[in-house]
């Protein structure tokens, strides 16, 4: 008999035990963690996105602007400028910007997305998988947006050429 309520006491603090475990992984509000991309920001993968989901707290502050003034940029990427190359002929800029980061691709694309139609940029067509390469156009200019994810970071290179019109 001793042994019965033993075994049933251990049954039950196991059971009360894995409920309560169960319970803190169920306490962030299931779509909570894709909140910074509804409001137009990319996703940090890993541990990476708690931290960047608490230093995003304005949407002012989801984007930049490098040397071209209409395109945006997520924050979270990291300007290579031994990679990347900008040529100015009078008023008109073009070149190559090159930037990394460990984000997630599709809160990326839709970043652009989104900020490219704000700058009055047009998707003209894209490339998906493996690799993900989105194009614009405005009047006087085209952009190719690359994404490219690998093991630990993603590269995203933004190209600026002149169009004719």
């Amino acid at each position: 008999m001793k042994f019965l309520k033993l075994t049933l006491a251990s049954v039950l603090t196991l059971s009360l035990g894995l409920a309560a475990g169960c319970s803190i992984f169920s306490a962030q509000p299931v779509g909570a963690e894709k909140a910074p991309a509804a409001q137009g920001a990319p996703a940090k993968t890993g541990d990476a996105a708690a931290a960047a989901t608490k230093t995003r707290m304005a949407p002012a502050a989801v984007g930049r602007y490098y040397d071209f003034d209409d395109i945006q940029v997520p924050n979270a990427l990291k300007l290579d400028k031994k990679r990347s190359l900008i040529f100015r002929a009078g008023k008109f800029k073009a070149g190559v910007l090159v930037f990394t980061d460990n984000l997630e691709v599709q809160s990326l694309i839709n970043f652009f997305i989104d900020s490219m139609q704000r700058d009055n940029w047009v998707l003209q067509g894209s490339y998906k998988y493996p690799r993900v390469v989105l194009f614009f156009a405005k009047k006087g200019k085209t952009a190719v947006i690359h994404i490219e994810e690998s093991t630990f970071s993603t590269e995203v290179t933004i190209w600026v050429a002149p169009a004719v019109d």
